[in-house]
């Protein structure tokens, strides 16, 4: 059985997508996802001062007009270094691997193989043969990199395996990326766990690399009562790789894939 720190990207953009991602994912739902896992409230909290102390020294080192010094990346790869060890420390992967109900969408965002899950949570679609359920199922799926840059906007990147690895492109004979998505509060329960879901808005883009704004896809979110706080805004969403002029053949669903928009 793989240890922690395989679960935990050490690169510096990959384990930014993985911090923003698994912190959005751990409070949600009611029980949240943290409670689920068996993680205390200081580990939920612990983790959260990761994704605090990383954000500000991320955004000077992605700016590439004004530059980073080798101080702000030592200072990156140390926080990195700290969260695989307090992370292997308090077995909070080993945690979430024990959990009786883990489900594909657990496994996809802690990196876990999906083996691990309940084999009746999967909400990719069926494929037309025995055959084409061992390759292109495999083949097509979208292993998507979700950046917030804040204002609500998105970067999106695409890509053809889970390693994140080459660059973003669409696989031969595919010439969009469709994409369903829904922005709710992240104290909101019951949020989509299938690409179908009515409170959904389904759309396209031809490129595999490309910014979204999500202010448009704001209708789900309630009113919130008067001086009380306002939560965290989240996008949930799904992806597959399609065809323009035979939707026939589209790929399958990938996610539900969940973010903070900042």
């Amino acid at each position: 059985m793989a240890s922690n720190n395989t679960n935990i990207p050490r690169s510096i953009i990959l384990f930014y997508d993985f911090l923003v991602q698994t912190c959005a994912y751990l409070i949600l739902g009611n029980p949240t996802n943290a409670v689920r896992f068996n993680w205390t409230a200081n580990n939920l909290t612990a983790w959260q001062g990761f994704l605090s102390q990383f954000t500000p020294l991320y955004q000077q080192y992605t700016n590439k007009k004004a530059g980073y010094t080798t101080d702000i990346k030592d200072k990156l790869l140390a926080i990195i270094a700290s969260a695989v060890l307090y992370a292997r420390a308090n077995k909070l992967i080993e945690l979430i691997k024990a959990t009786v109900s883990l489900n594909t969408t657990d496994c996809n965002t802690f990196r876990l193989p999906v083996s691990l899950a309940i084999a009746s949570t999967s909400t990719h679609s069926v494929a037309k043969s025995k055959v084409l359920d061992k390759t292109i199922i495999i083949k097509e799926l979208v292993f998507p990199e979700i950046t917030p840059l804040g204002g609500g906007l998105l970067h999106i990147k695409a890509y053809l395996n889970d390693k994140l690895s080459g660059r973003p492109h669409k696989p031969k004979g595919y010439d969009e990326l469709e994409y369903a998505i829904g922005v709710f509060y992240s104290t909101a329960t019951g949020l989509p766990t299938s690409y179908n879901d009515a409170r959904l808005t389904k759309d396209y883009s031809t490129k595999s690399s490309f910014k979204l704004q999500t202010d448009t896809f704001t209708t789900n979110l309630t009113a919130i009562p008067a001086g009380q706080a306002t939560p965290l805004k989240v996008a949930v969403l799904f992806f597959r790789w399609a065809k323009s002029k035979h939707p026939d053949l589209d790929g399958p669903w990938s996610g539900p894939f969940t973010t903070p928009l900042l």
